[in-house]
């Protein structure tokens, strides 16, 4: 990883934290985070062992700054990055007009 570069992968307890529970749904007595590649078996990247866990992934606005993910099966790589601002960038920042 070179200095412009800034990636964090972290599994915390959210003991503190109130839970992001999408409604109507029922959190997990333990579970296994997964990323996966189309629809080719899951990887489980981490872990908790109750239901206040959680994974973040942060990636800080520099050139290049990111991560890429590998699946070890088949090769296919899921990149996930920061760029300069582009017109689709500044579409999702910019107020929907009437």
């Amino acid at each position: 990883m070179n200095g412009k570069m800034h990636q964090k992968i972290k599994i915390n307890s959210m003991a503190k934290k109130k839970p992001n529970i999408p409604e109507g749904k029922q959190p997990l007595d333990g579970c296994d985070f997964c990323m996966q590649f189309d629809y080719d078996e899951p990887h489980v990247i981490g872990a908790s062992p109750d239901a206040d866990g959680a994974i973040e992934l942060v990636i800080k606005a520099y050139l290049d700054a990111g991560v890429t993910f590998v699946c070890p099966n088949t090769g296919k790589k899921l990149r996930i990055y920061a760029r300069p601002l582009t017109d689709a960038g500044k579409a999702i920042l910019e107020p929907p007009t009437a």
